[in-house]
């Protein structure tokens, strides 16, 4: 009775969605047609209710929304700019890096002409089990394939502006990034949700081949009723390293799904977070790493202030599996809770199958250090001042981990939000 349900809700959720007929999208959509919605009886899902996505009868956007990039406010830093709207390359408003060794094109273009996209497409992310990542295979159209080739350091970070303008449509992105041996890349992703209602739903599966490099920055801005969902699958190779930072800014319901496979000796990850939701906002991150071999390292810092009546959600699992000795795993969740009616649900989590590892993890929650804002306003600060002093120093921990130049961009865009609080 609970899959013929579920069958019935999805079907109605996504009934002006063409149905794949064949390949990986098929399959997706056969499994779709399976998964039971998560409820609060889900254990990944008890904290971050779906039932506003659901029930929601989404369309897919008309066309292409005609939009001019700068109207946007972006990070000043010195990119190649590729644009997508309600879905779509914009390539006449992208600028492709055109350099020897790289493929940068809109995945629609590269997925018969590029084997290594057949090689990873549906390969990474596990459609047959969870929801939006059947959702979005399903039903994906387009997306980027950013390809770099052995030995090759990109220039410029390759800069991913995701927009959406259509109310009431569902978007399905997918990106392919595949860093090849001694290869070094760094992306930037930023979302601007501008109309209500909206769904988003991204997909990323990434390859770092052995002694490569890939960094990711995303930034989350969304409305009052946009509901984002992201993803990354990432495979990593020897010697590798590979870094997410993820700054959530705003939007009504967040959650990112990021998801690492350490498969080859000595390779190194970086997961970092920080989140201000006020109002009744949501902001879910639920992490995997799963170290399958020897002497890798990964390390999690997720820091977040709640305000209002938001709610904040951090799930972080670590697997270290029998074979990955020498395993160095940190993981690390703090909150700040501002008013009585916010929330924080913290859970961070190791699961150890191997004895010689050095493995660690730990969660706070709690409110202003009275003794510190009692000594800023003994200084000469008003309360206010203060307490946003406090405030950054907080979560400065994670922005300084940002590079350099995206910095202030990052705390212009989250010191704009709690303008007057």
């Amino acid at each position: 009775m609970i899959q013929v349900v579920a069958e019935k809700r999805l079907t109605q959720t996504f009934e002006a969605f063409e149905t794949p007929m064949q390949g990986v999208q098929r399959e997706a959509y056969e499994a779709l047609s399976l998964l039971e919605i998560p409820t609060r009886r889900t254990e990944a899902w008890k904290y971050t209710p779906v039932k506003r996505i659901t029930d929601q009868a989404w369309k897919r956007p008309v066309g292409q929304g005609k939009f001019d990039i700068h109207s946007l406010e972006l990070p000043s830093i010195d990119a190649y700019v590729l644009l997508i709207v309600d879905g779509v390359v914009d390539s006449e408003q992208s600028s492709f890096p055109a350099l020897d060794d790289v493929i940068c094109k809109p995945l629609s273009q590269a997925m018969d002409s590029h084997p290594a996209v057949q090689e990873i497409h549906g390969k990474q992310g596990n459609h047959q089990n969870e929801l939006f990542v059947a959702a979005n295979m399903a039903f994906s159209e387009d997306g980027v394939y950013v390809s770099v080739g052995r030995n090759i350091k990109v220039d410029r970070p390759v800069h991913i502006v995701h927009v959406h303008t259509q109310a009431e449509t569902a978007v399905f992105t997918r990106h392919i990034f595949d860093v090849a041996q001694g290869a070094e890349v760094r992306i930037v992703q930023s979302f601007f949700h501008l109309a209500d209602p909206i769904h988003s739903n991204v997909v990323s599966e990434i390859r770092v081949a052995d002694n490569a490099q890939c960094t990711i920055d995303k930034f989350q801005s969304g409305s009052t009723q946009s509901y984002h969902y992201s993803t990354e699958e990432v495979h990593q190779g020897r010697d590798a390293t590979f870094t997410l930072n993820t700054i959530t800014i705003d939007g009504a319901w967040t959650r990112n799904d990021p998801q690492v496979r350490l498969q080859g000796e000595n390779s190194i990850c970086h997961l970092n977070g920080a989140y201000m939701p006020t109002a009744s906002e949501l902001v879910d991150n639920h992490s995997i790493i799963d170290h399958l071999v020897p002497n890798c390292e990964s390390h999690e810092l997720y820091k977040g202030v709640v305000y209002d009546r938001s709610k904040g959600v951090f799930n972080g699992k670590v697997f270290v599996r029998p074979d990955a000795q020498k395993t160095n795993a940190y993981q690390q969740n703090a909150n700040i809770v501002m008013s009585d009616r916010a929330s924080m649900n913290s859970k961070p989590e190791l699961e150890i199958y191997a004895d010689d590892v050095k493995c660690s993890h730990g969660s706070t929650t709690g409110q202003l250090d009275k003794e510190a804002l009692f000594y800023l306003q003994c200084r000469g600060l008003d309360r206010d001042k203060a307490k946003q002093l406090l405030i950054n120093a907080f979560v400065g921990e994670v922005i300084e981990k940002l590079d350099s130049d995206i910095q202030d961009y990052a705390w212009a865009r989250l010191s704009e939000k709690l303008e007057g609080r």
